[in-house]
């Protein structure tokens, strides 16, 4: 028997035919029922390529295939075998004694040292219709046939007759179809058959029957009734297909799927055989807080009906996923419902259990979809204590980055505590000599404390029906001595995915109003104050009397700038022995400075001149008149 193997959509295996269907089992991922026949030309174990003839302990050697016939050493065809006793079937391989296998290289001997039966063990259910085909050959006489029952017995049955019986067959070493030497054709006890060509001594059977017994596990097989040659041998098999309705459910009772992702949707778990041409099961919208073309859409179906096609095939625990996709909105919302119903259709699927076979098992003909939301809010924040430093100087900063987002009340509440990349680079000309990090509600801060640029990424909980927690960065930073130009620091909060940024709320949904991705980055300036000041003293005279007076002066200018000097002072100490015998005055020398009229007292020791306003290329002359102590001990 040819087959060929495949992944089906998220299934294990499919083995797909131009009409009939059949695949090679394999250990399941999880318990189910079978509703595959399996190795249905014995193709396994592979005998190799010589012509020979091997015994071999079913199922454990034989694929699939149980038998009645009592244990015996088994072996044959240079395989090891394995168990090395145990109930045999017969297999012949590459036309062995000039009989040719009727597809692949390889058939089955139905009566092996004595009369026995061959079969699987099958989930049928009551009242289903299954279709079957095989080719059934003599082995020693062109005129006495050999003839085999084909049917089901009860689950555990050790009978080597078949209990209930479909289709009686006979055919002779050359294909010619009869039951007995009176030339009485093959027949089917239940349903029909048809008796089709022949091929190399072999003739092609099929038919189709409703099975009417009881739902649950039975065995479907093979049983030797006579042999042209004696009961212990004869009647060989080959290319079965039976074509059972498959068993369709949800495979889960309850999904999940975030927005802008498709991982988790509403699956249908199918086992067993999709005719040609492939089936449609239909799945109803029954309800939930989702609303169709709004929060999900649907690209195959009509109205509330959500249409699963399954392609032709033979399918061992297949999951088809229903043909929905989440929108991926920029509404910040509440998580929401959809929920489904498996719709039923006799003539081309069985709605039923696919992991326990029977009438009582439990049917997942239902499923809730909860579509979580995957939209927040991130807000960012940014002060700086001085705007106009001294170049050179240092200014703090204050940063928050702040989730200002309510949590889902339906579903998962965490869904909105939103993974963040936080970023803070440090500008040219300026350096973050340190920062610290204070969580505010129950965020938790990356890293306590650091230097230099701050990036990391946090969780930030959204809040019960108000903003969630956020981090507040305190940033102290220096300029450099000769950083003159205006400065811009900019701090951003980035939402990483699955998460977005929301652009709007859902109405009815308690959460603050949305500032979008605008407000997800802050920035702030600031703008050095760098200023080119002189100071000139002069007198005019170099030698000074004890007991007189003088007057000297003091020339404030600020030549070059660049930026004004607003606010400048002058400071002065008088040398010992030396005061004020007056009061300084102040006056504008050019550019359009300005300075206080004048200022101190007599018998002052310092001079203090404050507020000068110092334009660029602008100057001011303070005179101050002093007088000097009389006695040596002044000095």
């Amino acid at each position: 028997m040819s087959m060929s193997f495949g992944r089906g959509p998220r299934g294990p295996r499919v083995a797909l035919l131009a009409a009939f269907l059949a695949v090679a089992a394999m250990s399941p991922a999880q318990a189910q029922v079978q509703r595959t026949f399996v190795n249905l030309g014995f193709e396994q174990p592979d005998l190799g390529t010589g012509a020979c003839v091997g015994y071999f302990a079913g199922p454990q050697q034989v694929t699939g295939w149980n038998t009645t016939h009592p244990s015996r050493a088994t072996g044959g065809c240079n395989i090891v075998a394995n168990p090395a006793n145990g109930p045999i079937i017969e297999l012949w391989g590459n036309s062995f004694n000039n009989t040719p296998a009727r597809a692949g290289k390889q058939h089955a001997e139905l009566n092996a040292d004595q009369a026995s039966r061959i079969y699987q063990n099958i989930c049928l259910t009551n009242n289903e219709v299954i279709s079957w085909r095989l080719s059934h050959r003599g082995r020693d006489s062109a005129t006495t046939p050999d003839v085999m029952s084909f049917g089901i017995n009860p689950s555990g049955n050790t009978g080597t007759g078949v209990t209930s019986e479909i289709a009686r067959i006979g055919t002779t070493n050359n294909g010619s179809d009869r039951v007995d030497t009176a030339g009485t054709p093959s027949s089917a006890t239940q349903g029909t058959i048809a008796i089709g060509g022949t091929a190399n001594g072999w003739r092609d059977y099929s038919g189709t029957f409703t099975y009417t017994g009881t739902t649950g596990v039975q065995q479907v097989g093979f049983a030797a009734v006579s042999s042209s040659g004696g009961i212990s041998l004869g009647n060989f098999l080959d290319e079965i297909q039976v074509t059972l309705r498959p068993y369709v459910e949800f495979d889960a009772a309850n999904y999940t799927v975030r927005e802008g992702q498709s991982a988790g949707l509403p699956r249908l778990r199918v086992i067993g055989t999709v005719p040609t041409g492939g089936i449609v099961v239909p799945v109803r919208i029954t309800g939930g807080t989702a609303t169709r073309g709004t929060d999900y859409t649907v690209s195959n179906g009509n109205g509330n009906i959500v249409n699963v096609a399954i392609p032709a095939g033979t399918y061992d625990n297949a999951t088809f996923d229903l043909p929905i996709a989440v929108v991926d909105d920029t509404i910040i919302e509440d998580n929401e419902t959809a929920t489904f119903q498996v719709q039923t259709d006799a003539n081309a699927y069985t709605l039923t259990s696919t992991t326990t076979c029977s009438t009582s098992a439990s049917v997942q003909a239902t499923a809730t979809l909860t579509i979580v939301d995957n939209d927040v809010d991130l807000r960012t924040s940014k002060r700086v204590d001085n705007g106009v430093p001294a170049a050179g100087g240092t200014v703090a900063y204050t940063v928050t980055f702040l989730n200002n987002t309510a949590r889902p009340t339906v579903g998962d509440a965490t869904a909105h505590d939103a993974s963040v990349s936080l970023a803070d680079a440090v500008p040219a000309g300026m350096t973050f000599t340190s920062w610290t990090c204070t969580p505010i509600g129950n965020a938790t801060c990356p890293a306590g404390s650091g230097t230099g640029a701050i990036s990391a990424t946090a969780i930030l909980p959204a809040g019960n029906a108000a903003a969630g927690a956020g981090l507040r960065y305190l940033i102290q930073a220096k300029l450099a001595d000769g950083q003159c130009g205006a400065i811009v620091n900019t701090a951003t909060a980035t939402a990483n995915a699955p998460f977005a940024e929301g652009a709007s709320a859902q109405s009815g949904f308690v959460t603050p109003a949305p500032g979008g991705s605008a407000d997800n980055s802050a920035s702030v300036g600031v703008d050095p104050q760098c200023v080119s000041l002189s100071l000139k003293k002069d007198d005019g005279r170099g030698t000074y009397t004890p007991g007189g007076q003088s007057a000297y002066l003091l020339t404030a200018c600020n030549p070059d700038g660049p930026d004004a000097a607003a606010g400048a002072s002058i400071g002065d100490n008088l040398p010992r022995g030396a005061s004020l015998r007056a009061g300084w005055s102040c006056r504008t020398l050019s550019g359009g400075g300005t300075c206080p009229a004048g200022g101190g007292a007599a018998g002052d020791t310092s001079v203090q001149v404050g507020n000068l306003q110092l334009p660029v290329g602008a100057c001011v002359e303070v005179t101050v008149p002093v007088r000097f102590g009389a006695a040596p001990g002044d000095y």
